[in-house]
């Protein structure tokens, strides 16, 4: 009874510190925020790539539909002119004409259509991991892994600007590895209930062994994660082999050196 009342008073204080705002939500809300970020990400780029292709098979479909139709209409009207009296509406160059537009933009959407090639590549993240209350077997592991999948999703970007495509390397890592580590989060959240709910049990007593595997498991995990960071900020420290340091801040400080010597005799003025 003892150990379900601190327990019970344990999970009253957490619900208050999160409430509050005083619990280490930090990089809980912030991976949350890359994720659905990520996900925005990918849906727009599926949409604009689903828009674009129904407006080039549109093209070439309805050009097509209207050369094929003015064509046949404006040969009709010509053969009908020569013989008789013509009984189609308009001039037959107005037909001619609408069909050279419509084989155009039926050709321009068909190879539109061949140039925009396959669908983009879509990396679905992983969902955030289950938050575990502090002071818990495992709470400190889950935390660490949120907070290097946090660093990891930061890194991306600038890793993409200064080598591209190494970011989406990165995110894929991330993928492969953030997987098999949440399930391990989701253990041992399982684990911790059980323990609670039936304290002094022999289910409770495995499940406390359980947990404590679980839990080197994920910590070995994150230490392979610090290896990937260290990598990528080796990286973000290597030089740009395209141009020097002076090469790209040269101008600009030559720039700047000028402006002010500008304004100096102008004041002298």
């Amino acid at each position: 009874m003892i150990e379900q009342g601190v327990a019970r008073g344990l999970d009253l204080v957490e619900s208050f510190r999160v409430a509050t705002g005083q619990s280490p939500r930090t990089s809980s809300k912030a991976l949350a925020a890359q994720h659905k970020r990520a996900v925005e990400a990918n849906r727009r780029s599926l949409t604009k790539y689903r828009v674009r292709t129904q407006t080039y098979q549109s093209q070439s479909t309805g050009g097509a539909v209207v050369a094929g139709v003015g064509g046949a209409i404006g040969l009709i009207d010509v053969v009908a002119e020569t013989t008789a009296s013509s009984g189609v509406p308009g001039p037959a160059w107005m037909w001619l004409a609408a069909a050279g537009v419509g084989l155009f933009v039926s050709v321009r959407g068909r190879l539109k259509l061949r140039r925009l090639g396959p669908p983009p590549s879509v990396i679905e993240p992983v969902a955030p991991p289950p938050r575990l209350p502090s002071g818990r077997v495992g709470s400190i592991e889950v935390s660490r892994f949120t907070s290097v999948r946090v660093q990891v999703m930061n890194m991306a970007p600038a890793l993409d600007r200064l080598y591209p495509g190494s970011g989406d390397e990165l995110r894929r890592a991330d993928n492969e590895a953030a997987g098999p580590l949440t399930a391990l989060a989701e253990r041992l959240v399982v684990l911790d209930q059980l323990q609670r709910e039936l304290p002094g049990t022999a289910a409770a007593r495995q499940a406390a062994a359980s947990s404590d595997l679980v839990r080197q498991r994920l910590a070995d995990g994150c230490a392979t994660y610090d290896e990937l960071l260290a990598a990528a900020a080796r990286l973000l420290a290597s030089p740009d082999m395209t141009r020097s340091t002076s090469d790209i801040l040269g101008p600009a400080v030559n720039a700047m050196i000028a402006y002010s010597h500008g304004l100096q005799r102008a004041a002298e003025l």
